[in-house]
């Protein structure tokens, strides 16, 4: 996981770096570099340091961005009344999971349905004025003007009669989506006006996993991806990329990311912490031993390996991420002899006396 180092990783490098610094080497110079690539005629005629050697062989690992988020509702609305009344029907209460347009509770009418009637009444009266006055207008004894106004007052009747049965209808409370009530706001016999909540409706099918990626990772995630989620009770879960954001949080230069995950039985809620691992690709890397890691002159990290002569030579490596079975490098060879014995022991140059190792140096990695 390329989230930086770990605290092994961490402990790995100050071990080097001391032992680095207690070797002596630092600013060797000119000297130095003349004895590291050249050994003295009384070394070659020394018998030969022996070291013990594994061969390695580099390995497929799926390179993943792995970040902190929680688990997140969908959507998550506040049912508000459009109209004023009393309540004086509740169907649901809080924790109860509720389909599209089910009813959530509902509010006296009052006189809503006489005054229905009466708009009825005139609408039918329009209606046949109307007509009346149109039947005049083709005989020539009404002017158009005339026939205008009555058109204009059986639209206006038709109008009322539409209001009053928008009124009525927003008598009744429905759940905008399939949900979970997740608050109840208000109680029988409230008196609740325009714009009061009513109740809060949570949508977790599907759920969303959020978190924040930094600008260095973003650049490998694209919308439609596959990641994987772990919650905190150790349960996994798959889902696909459905949102990520176009600009960076001012504070903290990370980019948020959505996760939609498939929740039909509402198993996973809200709020819960999840570590997301997105993949970024497949790349060969060697999984090694952190005891092969040393440092060169230069204080860089890397290993020392033998080459078709058995000559000591250091390689530098990128530490990529570390597990329990090892530390995964990049920058070797696709099969390198590494030294995993007697590295600190040796300099870069010197033939030395090869034994092959009978442990290997990491899982993976045959000896």
């Amino acid at each position: 996981m390329k989230i930086g180092r770990s605290p092994l990783i961490a402990l790995v490098l100050a071990v080097l770096a001391a032992g680095w610094i207690a070797s002596g080497q630092i600013g060797g110079g000119a000297n130095g570099a003349e004895q590291a690539s050249a050994p003295t005629q009384e070394a070659a005629a020394a018998p030969l340091a022996t070291v013990r050697v594994a061969e390695l062989v580099a390995l497929l690992r799926m390179e993943t961005v792995a970040i902190t988020g929680r688990t997140q509702a969908s959507r998550n609305v506040e049912l508000r009344a459009e109209t004023e009344g009393q309540v004086v029907e509740l169907m649901v209460q809080r924790g109860d999971a509720v389909s599209k347009d089910a009813v959530i509770a509902k509010l006296r009418q009052d006189d809503r349905g006489a005054k229905l009637s009466e708009a009825k009444a005139v609408l039918k009266q329009r209606q046949i004025e109307y007509e009346a006055a149109q039947k005049l207008h083709e005989k020539g004894f009404r002017s158009t003007t005339d026939q205008a106004g009555s058109a204009a007052r059986l639209d206006a009747a038709r109008a009322v009669v539409e209001q009053m049965q928008i009124d009525i209808a927003r008598t009744t409370l429905q759940a905008p989506f399939d949900g979970i009530v997740r608050e109840g706001h208000v109680e029988l016999g409230d008196f609740v006006r325009i714009g009061d909540v009513a109740a809060t409706i949570v949508d977790l099918d599907p759920v969303l996993a959020v978190g924040s990626v930094s600008e260095r990772q973003i650049g490998g995630l694209e919308k439609g991806g596959i990641a994987n989620v772990t919650l905190v009770d150790g349960s996994t879960y798959t889902g696909s990329i459905r949102f990520i954001a176009p600009v960076a949080d001012p504070q903290t230069r990370t980019y948020r990311v959505e996760l939609e995950i498939a929740n039909a039985d509402y198993r996973i809620r809200d709020g819960i912490t999840a570590v997301i691992q997105f993949p970024l690709g497949e790349e060969r890397a060697h999984l090694v031993s952190p005891s092969i890691l040393t440092l060169n002159d230069a204080g860089v990290v890397g290993v020392r390996t033998l080459d078709e002569n058995d000559i000591v030579r250091f390689k530098p490596v990128e530490i990529l991420a570390d597990e329990t079975q090892g530390i995964w490098v990049g920058g070797l060879p696709e099969k390198v002899r590494v030294i995993v014995v007697g590295q600190e022991f040796v300099i870069e140059g010197e033939r030395v006396k090869a034994v092959v190792s009978t442990t290997a140096a990491a899982p993976g990695n045959a000896s």
